[in-house]
């Protein structure tokens, strides 16, 4: 027992030396820069595109430009949630009560200094509730330097009850306590005009001239600006629809996004170049029935001409995330990230791509693939119902009897069909799904599935034979994929979306339960195919090692719960490949090594420079500043998630008739199971370390019940080809014997 505790103790240790060996803070200096965010509520790149505001693409082409994905914490971005998200450097909802000053006073002077946010008790509460760390007003409380807000969203004069006011940059602009440096948001921004979304528009002037007011004044500082026309636009639209709006839709929104554009001229004009200018949509468009992504543009600092935006949140060009601008503008003020904050600086990317197009493009297709992934899914699982039903049926019947009748061919094709289906959604990643449309994407895949199993039928004679190749060339692809960038990830029906916004790169949960059983399965008809050979059990300690490295490494998977989870099912997988059975002492230092290469790839990612950091040094940073209550915060967050998941995905009706084909498939006839471990013990061992692969990853993993049931997806027609193999045995046997 003493020597089983001592890799637990060594390993302790070694975690507490990296918690308590920081990286030394340096000193708060502030640079004498100006950072102005000028918010496009609701605007798209297909939006610029189509009305082609001058001084917006002028911009484009002087700096830096990407989508903004604007999730917050709910599937749609609230202007409340966008705009205090942007304040504070963390995904933040802005509540139901906030929107306005808590005192106004009618005559007010053009600015007011100390305004206080309303709501302010209502957005702490809630991000507190959430379980991220995350810190109201961040940005104003990391600077010394005054931050103004600047603008009004106002749904008319005087802004009407009970929707109340839309002034939301105080909301961006506030401190932890809710207090604005100074804020010129007051009514006298806005002249009547019955032509405009609810009877009044801002008035230019007087823009202006509080904009003039903050760059005159101060040399320093941030200013959070809404002109404010495109936030009444985007409500009017969205309260009247689309259809009642009618052709009045594209000018109305012209003519807010050209009142919008002058403004981007007007201070273009005005900011030196050392300043820093951001141009996001901290909104989707409201009226839309879909999340959209936004648009991000950075002008000044150290941000290139014609470069795309990347930030370590992402980690992939021209994708940046809304908590990303409160650093953004701290590095630029040369002010350190408080911890709180677990959003990264902005940086540039030089590419060669097209922003117009390029930009435009990957909304359509994040928004078609988020479309069609729901459905999609729901046929793949109905599909595998459908044959494991008539698999019960079949075999309750008595035809099993035919192992080479029509039946039995179709199921066992069918079998293959459910393994092939999801390494074809990741080679259907490289066309645009959106422009063949939700039909022609539905048959492609069918034709992809349908073209590998074709394949394997005709090359290899053997069922199982047919499964290896499968299954190796589904964790080539894959593991090919994320060791080179991961680009069949993002946007594809198994991987996962910059909408939705839990992972921009590396292996989602998908893809690690895809990866990790297609290793095991590889490596058990490998050890079964070449059972007795020298090289047999070399290399699938190799391919399991590979398979590790690739999940987790930080330049490749950067998967933390996949490690933890791979890990240990690899190790007992292999240890029965071998020949030997596992204790629970196995299963002790299965977990312990888990957690100890998990240290390893810390260290690799720690090392890395901060743009390149992955997810795993926030999370050590995030402990190492707010204590073991952030890790633990974390775990709460990921355990409800699974609940959530579990009671809401349609995954979690597939696994009950799955598990009930396949220990039917084991325990039918009786015996069956004990014949199996005599026949083919490779193969069972392959499957009990496939088991233990989706307990544990649905242990650790926030997608829950998903993970087990993508598992499940390989095992069942595993389980169905072995169980035709051994009937074919038996008949064979039997006329042997007659």
């Amino acid at each position: 027992m003493a020597r089983t505790l001592r890799p637990a103790r060594a390993l302790g240790a070694a975690a507490i030396l990296l918690l308590l060996t920081a990286a030394p803070v340096r000193a708060q200096q502030e640079d004498c820069v100006r950072s102005v965010v000028l918010a496009l509520p609701g605007v798209m790149w297909s939006d610029i595109e189509r009305h082609e505001p001058p001084n917006l693409l002028e911009a484009t082409e002087d700096g830096s430009w990407g989508s903004v994905s604007v999730r917050t914490n709910s599937s749609r971005t609230s202007l409340a949630s966008g705009f205090v998200t942007m304040g504070s450097g963390a995904r933040v909802d802005g509540g139901v009560t906030t929107g306005g000053p808590a005192d106004t006073t009618v005559g007010a002077p053009l600015f007011a200094q100390g305004v206080h946010a309303a709501g302010v008790d209502e957005v702490v509460a809630g991000a507190s509730d959430d379980g991220y760390g995350a810190r109201p007003g961040g940005l104003a409380g990391a600077l010394e330097a005054p931050v103004y807000a600047i603008g009004n969203g106002d749904l008319g004069k005087p802004a009407p009850a009970p929707v109340g006011f839309g002034r939301w940059t105080l909301l961006a602009a506030m401190n932890p306590d809710g207090v604005v440096d100074a804020a010129a948001t007051g009514d006298d921004l806005l002249v009547d005009d019955r032509a405009a979304p609810y009877g009044v528009r801002t008035d230019p002037e007087r823009l202006s001239e509080a904009v003039d007011a903050f760059l005159e004044d101060e040399d320093c500082g941030v200013a959070f600006i809404d002109q404010g026309d495109l936030t009444r636009f985007d409500q009017w639209t969205m309260a009247l629809g689309r259809d009642e709006v009618g052709d009045d839709l594209a000018a109305l929104q012209r003519e807010a996004l050209m009142a919008t554009d002058v403004l981007v001229g007007e201070l273009r004009g005005r900011l030196r170049p050392e300043d820093l200018l951001l141009i996001v949509s901290p909104t989707s468009p409201a009226w839309a029935n879909e999340a959209h992504l936004g648009v991000a543009v950075a002008v000044g600092g150290w941000f290139d001409a014609g470069a795309s935006l990347e930030s370590a949140s992402t980690r992939r060009a021209s994708l940046v995330t809304l908590p990303d601008i409160a650093p953004t503008i701290l590095e630029h003020s040369g002010v350190d990230r408080p911890p709180a904050m677990n959003g990264r600086a902005m940086v540039s990317v030089v590419t060669g791509d097209s922003p117009l197009a390029t930009m435009t493009a990957l909304d359509e297709e994040s928004v078609f693939i988020d479309q069609v992934k729901g459905p999609i899914s729901g046929v793949f699982i109905l599909f595998q119902v459908v044959v494991y039903v008539l698999l019960l049926l079949l075999l309750v019947s008595g035809k099993q009897r035919g192992v080479g009748s029509t039946a039995a061919r179709t199921l066992q094709m069918c079998g293959l069909a459910v393994v092939a289906f999801p390494v074809s959604t990741y080679l259907a990643g490289v066309v645009d799904g959106h422009a063949l449309g939700g039909v022609a994407f539905g048959a492609l895949l069918v034709a992809l599935t349908a073209a590998l199993v074709l394949a394997v039928s005709f090359v290899f004679r053997s069922r199982l034979d047919r499964l290896l190749a499968l299954a190796a060339f589904t964790w080539l692809v894959v593991a090919l994929d994320l060791v080179t960038g991961s680009m069949l990830q993002l946007n594809t029906v198994f991987g996962y979306s910059p909408i939705v916004a839990g992972r921009f790169a590396g292996a989602g949960n998908i893809v690690f339960a895809v990866l990790g059983v297609t290793a095991i399965l590889t490596g058990a008809l490998i050890a079964y195919r070449f059972s007795g050979r020298s090289f047999t059990m070399p290399l699938i300690a190799g391919l399991f090692v590979a398979t590790v490295v690739i999940d987790g490494a930080p330049a490749f998977g950067s998967d933390v719960g996949g490690v933890l989870a791979l890990v240990p099912a690899l190790g007992i997988t292999l240890l029965l490949l071998s020949g030997k059975k596992p204790r629970i002492r196995t299963l002790v230092v299965a977990s312990l090594a888990g957690v100890a290469v998990l240290a390893v790839f810390l260290v690799v990612d720690l090392s890395l420079p901060p743009e390149s950091q992955t997810h795993l040094a926030r999370l050590y940073e995030d402990t190492r500043d707010r204590g073991f209550g952030a890790l633990f915060d974390t775990i709460e967050r990921k355990a409800t998630s699974n609940l959530r998941v579990f009671t809401s995905t349609i995954w979690t009706y597939f696994v009950p008739p799955a598990l009930l084909a396949m220990v039917y498939l084991l325990r039918r006839p009786s015996g069956r199971w004990q014949q199996f471990a005599f026949d083919y013990p490779k193969l069972r061992a392959g499957l009990i370390g496939g088991l233990v692969l989706a307990v544990t990853g649905f242990a650790v993993n926030d997608s829950g019940i998903v993970i087990p049931a993508v598992i499940l997806s390989f095992l069942v027609p595993m389980a169905l080809l072995v169980h035709l193999s051994m009937e074919a045995s038996r008949l064979k046997r039997a006329e042997a014997a007659a």
